[in-house]
C-alpha cells in the first residue's frame, strides 16, 4: 500500500555524511553535478563544493548546434570554476574529438589561481592543430600528483622549482623548446609513469629518471635514438613507432619485466633493438607483444629464438602479424580448430583452394634448450607466413608449464584440406607440457561491397 511521504520523516539522502556526498558528485558529469540540486534544499548548491570538476565530449556536444561552440564552452566552464566554492582536487577537460575547441592561455591563466593550492589530478586535452606555449602558471601546481595535457609547446619557465609530488605524467601532440623535456623530467623526482604520445620537435629520448616504472612512447616522426640506460628501476616499456628511420633507435635498455612493440614499418627488430642488449635487458622479461612483427622472415624468426633464449623468465608472448580492423571484424568466419590430449573438433567449409599450406620444411634444432616458462602464448599470422609452424614446434617442444597456444591464421581464403594439413600438423607436435592447450582459430575475410 503506497504511503504519503511524512514531512517528518528523515530525509536521508540530506543527511548523508559529506564524504559520501563527494564521492557522489565526484564521480558525476558536471551536467548530472548540476542537476542534483533539484534533490533538496540542502542539495541545491552542493555542486559548487564538489571536488571533482569533469568536461568532456559529451559536454561539449551540447552546444555544437551553436555558431561559436567553443567560445560558449569556455565561458561556460570559467563560470563554474569562478562560482566554486570548496577545494578543486581533480579538474578534467577530455575532449577528444575533432571538436573546434581549443583551450587558450587565457584560459588557464583563469582557471589555475582558484586550484592551484588544492589540485592534485589536472586534466588540459583538447584536439588542436595550432599549439600555444604553455602557461607558466600550469607550473605553479606543487600539489600535483597527476598531469596530462595535450597541444602546447612546452617551454620551462626560469623559476621552475618542480613537481616534486607528481607520479604521472602524459604528454600528447606536445612541442618541446630545447632541453624542456629534461627539464621538466629532473623537477619530477618521484615520477612513475611517463607517456609521451606524437610530441615532436626532439631527436633524442634519454630517460634518466630513477624511480620510472612505466614508460609508453608512440612516435610519429623521426628520432634518433631512445636511451634508458639510467632508468633503472623501469619495468614497462610500450615503443609504438610508425615511421621510417627506426635502426638503431634503441640505444640502451634497464632489466624490464613488460615489452611491447608495434612497428608501421618493416624494419627488422634486430635493427631496432641490437641483440648485444638482449641478455642484460631481457633476462627478467615476463610479458612480450610484438605487433607487425614479419614472420615471413626466417632473421625474424631467429631473431624470436634469441629472445626466448634470453629470456628465461618469460611468462606470456604475444606476436601479432596482422590487424585485424573493425571492417574486417563484420565479414569475419571463424573456424576453431581446439586440442588437447583427449578432444579434437575440427569445423570447416567445404571448398577446396590451391593456397599453399605453411612451409615449416626448415626445423629449428631445440633438443639441447633448457625449459622455458611459458605459459600463455598467442601467434596471429596471415597466409602466406612461412616459419610460424617452426615458432609453435618449438614453443611446445620446450615450454612444460604451457597452459594455452592459440594460432590465428587469417586468410582471404581459407578450404578443408589446408585447414586440415594445418591442424593434423599442430596435432601432432611433440609437447612439453601434458596440460597444454592449442586453438587454431581460422579467419576468413571475404569481399565488401560499399
Amino acid at each position: 500500500m503506497m504511503t504519503l511521504f511524512n514531512a517528518n520523516q528523515i530525509d536521508r539522502i540530506s543527511d548523508l555524511p559529506s564524504n559520501v556526498i563527494d564521492v557522489i558528485l565526484g564521480n558525476l558529469r558536471i551536467r548530472d553535478q548540476v542537476r542534483t540540486s533539484i534533490l533538496s534544499t540542502k542539495w541545491r548548491y552542493m555542486w559548487t563544493s564538489a571536488p571533482h570538476l569533469y568536461f568532456d565530449d559529451d559536454f561539449y556536444q551540447r552546444f555544437l548546434v551553436l555558431d561559436d561552440p567553443g567560445a560558449v564552452v569556455s565561458k561556460i566552464i570559467t563560470d563554474v570554476v569562478m562560482l566554486h566554492n570548496g577545494p578543486i582536487h581533480k579538474f578534467s577537460i577530455c575532449i577528444y574529438a575533432d571538436f573546434d575547441f581549443k583551450i587558450t592561455t587565457e584560459d588557464i591563466n583563469l582557471w589555475i589561481p582558484f586550484m592551484s593550492r588544492d589540485v592534485k589530478h589536472l586534466e588540459l586535452v583538447t584536439h588542436c592543430v595550432f599549439k600555444d606555449p604553455m602557461p607558466d602558471i600550469l607550473f605553479s601546481c606543487k600539489e600535483l600528483t597527476y598531469f596530462k595535457c595535450s597541444s602546447f609547446i612546452l617551454s620551462i619557465p626560469p623559476n621552475f622549482c618542480g613537481f616534486e609530488k607528481l607520479l604521472e605524467l602524459h604528454l600528447v601532440c606536445v612541442e618541446f623548446e630545447s632541453s624542456a623535456l629534461e627539464s621538466l623530467m629532473s623537477g619530477c623526482p618521484f615520477l612513475e609513469k611517463l607517456v609521451i604520445e606524437l610530441c615532436g620537435d626532439f631527436e633524442y629520448l634519454d630517460i634518466s629518471s630513477p624511480t620510472l616504472k612505466v614508460l609508453l612512447v608512440k612516435l610519429e616522426y623521426d628520432i634518433k635514438s631512445i636511451c634508458l640506460k639510467k632508468a633503472k628501476n623501469l619495468v614497462d616499456f610500450t615503443l609504438d613507432a610508425n615511421y621510417n628511420s627506426l635502426s638503431g633507435l634503441i640505444k640502451s635498455l634497464p632489466k624490464i619485466k613488460r615489452f611491447s612493440m608495434l612497428r608501421g614499418k618493416k624494419i627488422p627488430l634486430a635493427d631496432i633493438i641490437p641483440p648485444t642488449l638482449l641478455t642484460s635487458s631481457f633476462s627478467s622479461l615476463e610479458y612480450l607483444k610484438l605487433d607487425e612483427f614479419n614472420l615471413k622472415e626466417r632473421g625474424e624468426l631467429l631473431y624470436i629464438v634469441s629472445v626466448l633464449k634470453s629470456a628465461p623468465r618469460l611468462i606470456e608472448l604475444t606476436i601479432r602479424q596482422v590487424n585485424m580492423n573493425i571492417p574486417m571484424l563484420l565479414g569475419l568466419f571463424l573456424v576453431l580448430v581446439y586440442f588437447d590430449t583427449s578432444i579434437f573438433i575440427l569445423q570447416s567449409d567445404n571448398n577446396v583452394d590451391t593456397i599453399q599450406v605453411l612451409d615449416h620444411s626448415e626445423e629449428l634444432e631445440c633438443s639441447s634448450w633448457g625449459g622455458l616458462k611459458l605459459q600463455t602464448v598467442n601467434i596471429e599470422v596471415e597466409a602466406r607466413s612461412q616459419h610460424a609452424m617452426s615458432l609453435i614446434k618449438l614453443i611446445l617442444a620446450n615450454s612444460p608449464l604451457l597452459k594455452t597456444l592459440t594460432f590465428n591464421y587469417s586468410s582471404e581464403k581459407l578450404g578443408a584440406v589446408m585447414l586440415f594439413r594445418i591442424s593434423q600438423d599442430l596435432l601432432l607436435m611433440k609437447r612439453a607440457s601434458p596440460r597444454a592447450q592449442v586453438k587454431f582459430l581460422c579467419s576468413t575475410f571475404p569481399p565488401f561491397v560499399w
